[in-house]
């Protein structure tokens, strides 16, 4: 059984204004694919670990990620799925397809790129062979793939822990359609309303009794699989928001009706569904009056992984303005690098620290203090995290130690952006969180995998930037403005 495997991912942010080009795409190609997966969370080690167990024979052709920024460029669009295609035809016969896509991906001709990409691949196979795709949680699912596709499955966990079974769970289904065992029948709803990312966390309400609902519904017989995509509100695109994806075996007429069903369960608790959060100046009074150290700060608004700059300063800031101490904040800026690392280390310096990519995230704050040492910003990550990768760079990265309040707060300067998904990023550069009062992670639920087993407690914060959970519809023009909460800010 020969199966081609093919993976494009890219969570693609409207609201940030620098584009993501050919050079910003990680590419990896032919056997390295499955070489280097292998060893991760990734679905597509999923992908390894199922063909194992079932004897298929995966013929790898390309493997394409970026970090999340704005909309894909033609350019690169272009280019991945044409590689991809190549690839594929030049496997010869085959008698499957898996694509891991990320659901979210925007291209500048394409605002769903990933249905896109799966009608170009149905394109180029036909209707005999069959295709299974992967999504991130985070998906904006459009009608187009559900047409194309034979089945779609999602993460069911935030943080992403559960890739690894993603993929497995697709790889069998995709063995049991080839075999000619199931025919998968697939239906999508979309319930008229904003999830937001603040309550995108799937172990507490509200999501977590809708995704046990879905897992529940995986168990009964005659269906292949039930997924729930959150959506990412921070897509202006016409399928913007949440989804229900039902896989029956051969029943349309009940995919259907248990999409709907479930969509319905959403609609129900929408009023459970409108966020409070703090802004900057409450959540580090909140910090700071906690009895209990280390306390983390999840700057929403700066999600990284969302595709945010990076270097906002709102937090920043208000640590500075409060006189707070015992802090620890990561901010992306690679001139302030070269400065450190030209001073070297010991060198005391004075620093206009992050605000500098765009109006959005904040002004550069003033900072004094010393450098205290430069790293290559590798680090590994062996622990199931968000995003399932072990490997991970932060570019070079100098620490800085800045007189503070009563003591000093430690300020991580990086020159590539890198979601907080491990700890390790800060424990590579010689940070013990626990020695710490606040630790700033800039992601809203993605961090928690990484800072819950060393936080004492973690505090939302309502911060601005691309990620901005407060965006309302007046600054979309493309998705629906009657979705539930944007109706109640009116």
């Amino acid at each position: 059984m020969r199966v081609a495997v093919a993976g494009f991912a890219h969570e693609s942010n409207t609201f940030a204004i620098h584009p993501t080009g050919l050079s910003d795409f990680g590419v990896i190609e032919g056997a390295t694919v499955l070489e280097r997966h292998a060893v991760t969370y990734h679905e597509i080690a999923g992908y390894v670990a199922a063909a194992e167990e079932l004897d298929i024979e995966l013929l790898p052709t390309l493997s394409a990620s970026a970090t999340p920024a704005g909309p894909v460029t033609s350019e690169a669009y272009e280019e991945f799925t044409g590689r991809i295609l190549s690839g594929i035809e030049a496997l010869g016969e085959i008698d499957g397809v898996l694509l891991a896509l990320h659901g979210a991906m925007v291209a500048e001709e394409f605002p769903h790129g990933d249905a896109e990409t799966t009608r170009r691949v149905r394109e180029l196979v036909g209707e005999r062979i069959p295709i299974v795709v992967t999504h991130d949680y985070h998906a904006n699912v459009a009608p187009e793939l559900v047409d194309v596709a034979d089945a779609l499955i999602i993460y069911k966990t935030n943080p992403h822990i559960d890739q690894k079974e993603c993929g497995i769970q697709a790889t069998r289904i995709l063995h049991r359609t080839i075999r000619g065992e199931i025919t998968p029948k697939m239906a999508l709803a979309k319930p008229r309303l904003v999830f937001n990312i603040y309550f995108h966390n799937t172990s507490v309400a509200p999501m977590a009794p809708l995704m046990q609902r879905a897992i529940a519904l995986e168990q009964e017989q005659g269906i292949i699989g039930c997924s729930i995509a959150a959506g990412y509100q921070y897509a202006d695109v016409e399928c913007m928001g949440p989804s229900i994806v039902v896989v029956t075996d051969s029943t349309q007429e009940r995919a259907d009706s248990e999409a709907q069903l479930l969509s319905e369960e959403m609609w129900a608790i929408r009023d459970q569904l409108i966020p409070d959060v703090p802004d900057p100046a409450e959540a580090v009074a909140q910090a700071r009056a906690s009895g209990e150290n280390p306390v983390a700060l999840l700057d929403f608004g700066d999600n990284i992984g969302g595709g945010s700059a990076g270097d906002s300063t709102f937090v920043l800031h208000e640590l500075v303005n409060q006189q707070a101490d015992g802090w620890v904040v990561t901010i992306y800026d690679p001139q302030s690098v070269t400065r450190c690392v030209d001073g070297g280390i010991g060198v005391e310096v004075s620093l206009k620290v992050g605000g500098h990519l765009d109006n959005q995230h904040g002004s550069p704050v003033a900072i004094a203090g010393t450098v205290r040492s430069i790293n290559d910003g590798r680090y590994e990550e062996r622990e199931r995290r968000h995003g399932g990768g072990r490997f991970h760079s932060q570019g070079l990265t100098v620490v800085v130690r800045v007189p503070c309040g009563d003591g000093e707060g430690t300020l991580i300067l990086n020159s590539e952006r890198s979601s907080p998904n491990s700890i390790h990023q800060i424990f590579s550069c010689g940070v013990v969180p626990e020695q710490q009062k606040i630790l700033v992670a800039k992601g809203a639920v993605a961090p928690r995998a990484a800072y819950e087993p060393v936080a004492a407690r973690l505090i939302e914060v309502d911060s601005g930037g691309a990620c901005w959970i407060g965006r309302g519809p007046e600054e979309y023009h493309n998705a629906n403005r009657e979705l539930y909460e944007w109706t109640q800010q009116r």
